[in-house]
């Protein structure tokens, strides 16, 4: 029994290790599993009537102090090659709907009761959420940028294609909610008006990992993925990706036949 739960907290180690996480003192913003939490910490109030009472004040502060962190964690978060959340919330109707939106987080587990006394608690927002708020509205445009399967070219690769791994390894590229890939000529092959709303809200514009072989698994492409290989990134923040004008055919032909991009059936691999 010892062993087993020696090797299941290994195996959860590994796991959590794959992901591409922002750790923060108080939080973190994941890019793989797209969350955002953050860390709050509630103290007893000196002058509370009994235990129960200065329990439910320690615990409303903890949640208090928790949902300021998580403001400033999501100004954090990283949009475009050029934006954050930070520049996103200067406009007012933006920063009421993402505050709206972050009072409405969720409990991560149970509250610990540490040794001072205070209470600490976690709490979290997807960001699908945070999409559906910045994501401008869906463009009936969009669906009929990306070409139709009747003109479809041969796929790049035997069988079906279930998606495209971008490897960006070795190029000290970050993440973001919504990059984009390029020619070499710098166009966005892979960016606004190539993709369904849609999907980028509840799936991501694109997901993360670090290795090949998490990323082969991941739901979003497992299966008979293409793999291409980035060869720089671009922008301020390092988040878009260029991929050579060979594999920019490689990933055409893929979409022509399999929707790919449409369905933002991309992933990129970070170190």
């Amino acid at each position: 029994m010892k062993n087993y739960i020696i090797a299941a907290i290994i195996a959860l180690t590994f796991a959590s290790s794959q992901g591409v996480v922002n750790q923060m003192d108080k939080g973190s913003i994941n890019y793989s599993d797209r969350t955002i939490s953050a860390i709050g910490i509630g103290f007893v109030p000196i002058n509370a009537v009994n235990a129960g009472m200065a329990r439910r004040l320690a615990l409303r502060t903890a949640k208090q102090d928790a949902l300021r962190q998580l403001i400033e964690i999501v100004n954090g978060v990283t949009l475009t090659s050029e934006t954050t959340m930070s520049n996103a919330m200067v406009d007012d109707v933006i920063s009421t709907k993402v505050q709206g939106f972050i009072r409405g987080a969720r409990q991560v587990g149970d509250p610990k009761y540490l040794s001072d006394t205070s209470i600490e608690v976690e709490y979290s927002v997807p960001m699908s959420g945070i999409s559906d708020i910045i994501l401008p509205p869906a463009n009936t445009a969009v669906a009929s940028s990306i070409p139709s399967a009747g003109g479809a070219a041969p796929a790049p690769t035997s069988g079906a294609v279930t998606g495209v791994i971008i490897d960006a390894r070795g190029l000290n590229a970050r993440p973001a909610m919504a990059p984009q890939i390029l020619d070499q000529q710098g166009s966005a092959v892979y960016g606004p008006g190539k993709y369904s709303r849609e999907y980028a809200v509840t799936n991501g514009v694109v997901g993360y990992s670090k290795t090949l072989e998490a990323a082969q698994k991941d739901p979003r492409v497992m299966g008979n993925p293409l793999i291409l290989k980035g060869i720089s990134t671009s922008g301020a923040n390092r988040t878009d990706i260029t991929i050579s004008n060979a594999d920019v055919s490689k990933l055409d032909g893929a979409n022509r036949s399999y929707n790919v991009l449409q369905d933002c059936r991309v992933l990129i691999l970070l170190d």
